[in-house]
């Protein structure tokens, strides 16, 4: 009855029955395992994560914890760190409501599962725990300082939790992992981020190797401070402006894994629906042609896209304008519009240094005709998805109104670049206030429960448009609005397939590839990890088949 909000948080990790996770959820996990693999294996494309496999190699030191990309083994603390930060790079991931999981929630189950003889359900049960404390942690901190993928210290939550499954630690050492991996926990810097691309693939690394080395430290009885997330000064006090404590509830009722999303484009995930649209139109255009097309096709690019996807593309857009980085195609619009209309793709192979470099003034000429709008609709439209699943009201019912504005402020202050909404968007609010604020005094009446919500029905929205004026005067037009690698929509599983495909083709001979993929999709129960290890084991140390340049 005196439980703090870490011990049943833990509680309920440490006593999760694979038997207890529903069939839905277990598949959409399977397939996450598949995006997160094969983005590792496209992160091979990038000099800053073979520098990463190559430090790890030479200084890792002997040991069974596997390198999924690098065909090698090596200590767990330095497998655990490389593997984070290999499937980080690119922005190739996969996201689910609130967070990118999968560089430590699937990462580290298949590591340490592997080296202590963990069977495929252990694994998946582990990976499940921990996306859903994840995404619970980064949903009661939407409204703070970091944001989107930069939320490293989910990755401290979830290596602790995925990890103290494996290692047996009952629901008091649990607790105490969880605690101790979020006593000091990592944030991230804008510069970094938007900014370095070797610098960018570590955000997940350093949170993941702590909640590992948490969890490790707990089951030799090292204790953290219980309260962390209760008390005045602790965790929320950091990382929020206003914490949304009801996201936490709903556990083992309402699963944050039935949103997952896997991205099918390199870019971030505010502009899958865009990119889903015009990767359809270029490739129509381009065999019209009978080639790619040229800057001097294009006259000019006009782009609608959500309040978010146009913060984060202002954001991007105030750094300076050096050599053409992979970097920057992930979170500028122009930049991936424009490596789009002129690859037909855009992939990590696309985003090579060497590949950037030829076509770099071909994408600063497009780039330059490309305009970034905000569409109040696509806007609104994101956000109904998100309140018909969550009922995002209710979970601020807790949260005064002066709060709520404060926190606008202070979000305001944080992220003056993202700061997209004008005087026309505001007033367009206005009409719809009296019926949120009735929502809003009618939901403080009662206690928010996220497990009354129908969170297995969300398809959430990322919508965006585009036109584009061809110079023989013909006009494209297209519009995505639920990006295509969402897990729920029909035919989910052939395009994860498709992007494991794409990734491994050059490392992995297709027999190998079909291989892990039956390996990693295997939904029978009792399967020891075995299978899974042998077809990763196929990967070639050293990627000496691999394209270097």
């Amino acid at each position: 009855m005196n439980e703090t909000t870490i011990e049943w948080l833990a509680r309920w990790a440490a006593e999760l029955r694979f038997e207890d996770i529903p069939e839905r959820v277990k598949a959409k996990a399977r397939l996450q395992q598949a995006s997160v693999i094969a983005a590792s294996f496209a992160g091979l494309h990038d000099d800053g994560a073979r520098r990463v496999i190559d430090a790890t190699r030479k200084h890792g030191g002997n040991g069974g914890a596997r390198v999924i990309a690098g065909g090698f083994r090596t200590s767990r603390p330095a497998a655990v760190l490389a593997n984070a930060s290999v499937s980080c790079t690119f922005d190739y991931d996969e996201i689910l409501l609130l967070g990118h999981p999968g560089h430590s929630s699937v990462t580290v189950p298949l590591v340490l599962g592997e080296e202590l003889g963990a069977s495929r359900d252990d694994i998946l049960a582990a990976q499940v725990a921990a996306n859903e404390i994840q995404g619970r942690l980064g949903l009661a901190t939407f409204l703070g300082p970091q944001n989107g993928q930069m939320l490293p210290y989910l990755h401290c939550a979830g290596a602790a939790i995925a990890a103290g499954r494996l290692l047996r630690l009952n629901a008091k050492e649990t607790a105490h992992a969880l605690a101790v991996a979020l006593a000091q926990p990592p944030a991230a810097l804008w510069p970094a981020f938007l900014g370095s691309m070797d610098g960018k693939i570590l955000t997940a690394a350093h949170g993941a190797s702590a909640g590992v080395f948490a969890a490790e430290l707990a089951a030799e009885g090292f204790t953290g401070a219980l309260d962390l997330l209760d008390h005045e000064r602790g965790f929320f006090h950091r990382f929020t402006f206003v914490p949304f404590h009801g996201a936490l509830t709903g556990l083992g009722r309402a699963w944050l894994t039935d949103t997952l999303q896997v991205k099918l484009h390199a870019a971030c995930w505010y502009y899958q629906g865009l990119l889903d649209a015009l990767h359809d139109a270029v490739g129509r255009v381009s065999r019209e042609r009978g080639r790619a097309l040229r800057p001097s096709d294009i006259r000019r690019v006009t782009c609608r896209v959500t309040a978010l996807a146009k913060a984060v593309d202002a954001s991007e857009g105030g750094g300076s304008r050096g050599r053409l980085l992979a970097n920057e195609v992930n979170f500028s619009i122009p930049a991936a519009v424009a490596v789009m209309l002129l690859r037909g793709q855009l992939l990590p192979a696309d985003l090579t240094a060497h590949r950037l470099n030829e076509i770099e003034r071909d994408v600063r000429e497009l780039a330059a005709r490309v305009e970034v709008v905000h569409d109040r609709a696509m806007t609104g439209n994101m956000l109904r998805s998100v309140d018909e699943a969550i009922d995002v009201v209710s979970l601020a019912a807790p949260v005064s109104g002066r709060e709520l504005a404060a926190a606008g402020r202070a979000a305001r202050r944080e992220f003056p670049r993202a700061s997209v909404l004008d005087a026309r968007d505001l007033m367009a609010i206005l009409p719809a206030l009296p019926r949120l604020v009735r929502r809003h005094r009618a939901a403080r009446e009662a206690s928010y429960d996220l497990g009354d919500r129908p969170v297995e029905q969300c398809v959430l929205s990322i919508p965006g448009a585009f036109e584009i004026e061809l110079a023989d005067g013909r006009r494209l037009e297209g519009e995505g609005v639920v990006p295509e690698g969402a897990l729920s929509l029909a035919g989910a599983a052939q395009k994860v397939a498709a992007k494991l495909c794409s990734s491994s083709h050059e490392i992995l001979s297709e027999s190998d590839i079909e291989r892990l993929w039956n390996a990693i999709t295997n939904a029978k129960t009792g399967v020891s990890i075995d299978e899974l290890a042998a077809a990763l084991d196929a990967v070639p140390a050293g990627q000496r088949r691999f394209d270097r340049r």
